[in-house]
């Protein structure tokens, strides 16, 4: 008896052996789909050149062998992605465009892109001891779907910076000037275009170094749409507008003079696109495009700037209400002296617009319309 059931024993140990290892294979091939398709869906712009980002951030082997977490020192299983595909729906009946080798989703369509498929290489997982019952060999292939998600209620990493708009519903692409207002005494008035830099516990200063890395980019703020944000006192009419070029111009790979070692390309890196000024379009298109001049290749979307943005009034500064947030590209650099010092010339990047930070409660009663990628299947 005990030699008749082990060799059931060793026929069904070698059955665990070999299920063990396909799901293992199925595992990682997953894993790793799951990742490209995150990478990719965190290049979206509503652009051509998002898709083309995200073409190459889900075929990165570096980014999704180790499924994006940039582990070191590790063995992950080999994965290579061999298809791409956008879509503006998950609908059953959906058509997808591949663009694994080029893109072929129609001008005018790139718009309206939010979903991102991609699709794992065949992998043969060969069966060593249950052939009988698996087969010699099982090809697995694994497919992942990421895009954007729904409107966010809360935006984290937001430019410091908020602006009063009659309409705060901005046409996609519509092109505004916002003029910098000084922030004195215990009350603001903020009128059309009109925008007041907040405070941030990063920086309890009221200097000019202060106002400048704000308008530079430090800052890790989250709010809720709802919310009261604090106006800044340093910016005052005093150093206001010169910080605020100073910080914002090095998106243009423009040096900051005058700050001492804070406020450099490495804190604080120039946008990939240095080429002004640009359209929504254009940007999104990345035609025109020039590099940084002295700080190459610069970082992508550094001149995509997301404000909170409020209606027209007097508030008190420490109480600047968060009607909704709006992403705006700021256009060209802005200008250090004169009668437009200060002032931002941007045009609005639509209503989907994703970010990478921010959350979605359903208690809130309404969310922005901007996203952030999220997993769907």
């Amino acid at each position: 008896m005990t030699a008749v059931l082990m060799v059931g024993l060793v026929l069904v140990i070698g059955l665990s052996i070999d299920v063990s290892r396909l799901y293992m294979a199925r595992a990682g091939l997953q894993n790793a789909a799951d990742a490209a398709a995150l990478a990719a869906a965190r290049e979206l712009n509503s652009g051509t050149s998002g898709l083309a980002d995200a073409v190459t951030q889900a075929m990165s082997a570096n980014l999704i062998n180790k499924y994006g977490f940039n582990r070191t020192g590790v063995t992950a299983p080999t994965v290579t992605i061999v298809k791409v595909e956008f879509s503006n729906s998950l609908a059953a009946n959906a058509t997808w465009y591949d663009n694994t080798n080029g893109n072929t989703v129609p001008a005018g369509v790139e718009a309206s892109i939010r979903y991102v498929r991609v699709t794992t290489q065949l992998a043969v997982v060969n069966t060593l001891f249950a052939g009988r019952v698996l087969g010699a060999n099982r090809n697995e292939q694994r497919t992942a779907i990421a895009g954007a998600s729904v409107g966010l209620t809360t935006v984290c990493n937001f430019f410091p910076i908020a602006v009063s708009l009659t309409n705060p519903y901005p046409a996609n692409g519509e092109q505004l000037t916002f003029t910098f207002t000084n922030v004195s005494g215990s009350t603001v008035t903020l009128v059309n275009n009109g925008y007041v830099v907040l405070q941030i516990p990063e920086i309890p200063g009221t200097g000019l170094p202060e106002t400048a890395k704000l308008a530079a980019g430090i800052t890790s703020m989250s709010a809720s749409i709802g919310s009261s944000l604090v106006a800044s006192q340093s910016a005052n009419g005093s150093n206001g507008t010169r910080a605020i070029a100073d910080g914002a111009n090095l998106r243009f790979d423009i040096p900051a003079n005058g700050y001492g070692n804070d406020l450099n390309a490495t804190n604080y890196p120039p946008d990939s696109n240095t080429a002004q000024p640009l359209s929504s379009t254009q940007y999104l298109n990345r035609s025109p495009f020039t590099p940084p001049p002295i700080n190459p290749p610069g970082q992508d979307d550094r001149r995509v700037l997301v404000m909170p943005i409020l209606p027209t009034g007097t508030y008190s500064t420490s109480a600047i209400p968060t009607v909704r947030f709006g992403a705006f590209l700021l256009r060209s650099q802005v200008p250090r002296t004169g009668a437009t010092a200060g002032n931002l010339s941007v045009a609005y990047l639509g209503d989907s617009f994703p970010i990478g930070c921010g959350s979605f409660d359903p208690t809130a009663g309404g969310g922005s319309t901007l996203s952030k990628p999220v997993l769907y299947k």
